[in-house]
């Protein structure tokens, strides 16, 4: 029997390129020139509102400094989420340890912060070392702190000694074939383990309380907010960069083969378990990096950035942008953490209630994450479809994202931020409206009855 794959009110032209893409290798597909030019535009958007955009609506006084250093901090989460995107959907392990990596690189910089070398509030009072020394009754700067004295030194040994423990652990846990929920479950004792550490006061780095006292212009002054911002957001794309390197190289189909298929990688003369590590290390360096940048734009780091509950968060943002697509963890790590600040300011006892069922609905709705939206437009795009159904299509992205966007910069207007009824403001209804309209559209859509193919030679 013929395969079926051309309905029978198709034109010559469309009969051909039916034909034509049955006919294509998987070496020879490439994307659609739409699709290319599509992502071309999108790109040089996005690159253009964040390095050029924003910092002209800082110095226009549109966008409050306060604002950009928030926004600086999102970024710094982004580059986290690169890492765990990197080990989690590309390598399929799912660590729940990488708050502990952000944190490793996080105290490295809040280290080199709190020293007068650093610009901390260091005083002759305090006998010239950091307060909560001073406090624990201690005279001098201990031993381990004086290397970090020099910046370069905290921003290798930030991003090498993540990298290390990571190797050094996954090591002993991937050679013992440990994999899969195990794995899951033994990163998770070591961030609680890591937390339980670092809140003791004889580790000589704050204890409960962190590291602080850092110079503040860095959250106060516009010239150091805007710097910080730009510096995270160079390094984010630096980082991307890297990632998307290594998933399109052949190492990156391996790292893909060892999520997928691991036994026949067996068969076919690889170890896994050497490619496992490289990619928990990577991850852990990435996830540093963003750690670095961390402390000076908050002004504060504790050990409850690195808990179980912070990891767990991270791997929702990857969850709920799409895991597999670099960009999904930025776009999911901005949606979940704009989302969370906004539903704790704006309903203080409800607000968990509103963030978990806005990530099952997005679980529901988007199996695949937001990266499986774009998917479908860049299909649509490519068949030719007409700019109603584009729109339609590619609305979830646009309308979160605007609301985020707004939200984060604080740029909603007014209007929109009085409550209508129930408590409820109506920036919230009016993007459920929207989304709401979005999914009729959608729906009706799969309901409208689909034309019998007609036979076509295979």
């Amino acid at each position: 029997m013929p395969e079926q794959v051309a309905p029978p009110s198709a034109s010559p032209d469309e009969y051909s390129r039916l034909i034509y893409e049955r006919s294509r290798t998987y070496l020879s597909k490439l994307p659609h020139p739409a699709v290319v030019r599509l992502r071309r535009i999108t790109v040089s958007l996005i690159i253009l509102f964040f390095f050029v955009g924003i910092p002209l609506l800082n110095m226009g006084g549109v966008v409050a400094d306060f604002e950009v250093g928030l926004l600086g901090k999102y970024l710094c989460y982004a580059i986290a989420a690169l890492g765990i995107d990197l080990v989690w959907g590309y390598t399929g392990l799912l660590s729940l340890c990488q708050a502990l990596f952000f944190c490793i690189g996080g105290y490295a910089m809040a280290m080199h912060l709190s020293l007068k070398q650093g610009g901390g509030d260091v005083r002759p009072e305090y006998n010239n070392i950091p307060q909560f020394m001073f406090f624990n009754n201690l005279t001098a700067l201990p031993a381990f702190w004086k290397p970090f004295e020099s910046l370069a030194f905290a921003i290798l040994a930030g991003i090498l000694l993540a990298g290390l423990f990571a190797a050094v652990f996954g090591f002993f846990i991937f050679r013992s074939r440990v994999r899969g929920v195990y794995f899951a479950i033994v990163t998770q004792a070591l961030a609680w383990g890591a937390w339980l550490l670092f809140c003791r006061n004889e580790m000589l780095l704050g204890g409960t309380n962190g590291l602080t006292n850092f110079f503040k212009p860095y959250t106060e002054a516009r010239p150091w907010i805007i710097t910080l911002y730009m510096m995270t957001l160079a390094t984010l794309v630096i980082c991307y960069l890297i990632c998307r390197a290594v998933t399109r190289s052949r190492l990156g189909r391996v790292l893909v083969a060892v999520r997928d298929r691991e036994p026949r990688l067996y068969f076919a003369g690889y170890q896994p378990y050497a490619f496992k590590i490289f990619s928990f290390a990577v991850g852990a360096m990435v996830a540093a990096a963003g750690g670095l940048l961390y402390p000076a734009q908050v002004g504060i780091i504790t050990p409850q950035d690195m808990n179980v509950m912070a990891s767990i968060l991270m791997v929702i943002w990857v969850a709920v942008g799409g895991r597999g697509k670099l960009w999904g963890a930025i776009y999911g790590t901005l949606l979940v953490t704009v989302m969370l600040s906004s539903l704790s300011s704006d309903f203080s006892d409800l607000w968990m209630f509103f963030l978990g069922g806005g990530v099952v609905a997005v679980v529901l709705l988007f199996p695949d994450g937001f990266v499986g939206v774009w998917a479908s437009l860049e299909d649509r795009v490519a068949r030719g479809d007409g700019w109603i159904s584009l729109l339609m299509t590619a609305a979830p992205l646009l309308v979160l994202g605007i609301f985020v966007m707004s939200e984060a910069l604080g740029l909603t207007p007014n209007s929109l931020q009085r409550i209508a009824f129930w408590n409820v403001k109506w920036k919230y209804l009016l993007v459920a409206a929207l989304l709401v309209c979005v999914g009729v559209y959608r729906w009706s859509g799969r309901l409208r009855p689909r034309v019998q193919p007609s036979a076509v030679p295979a």
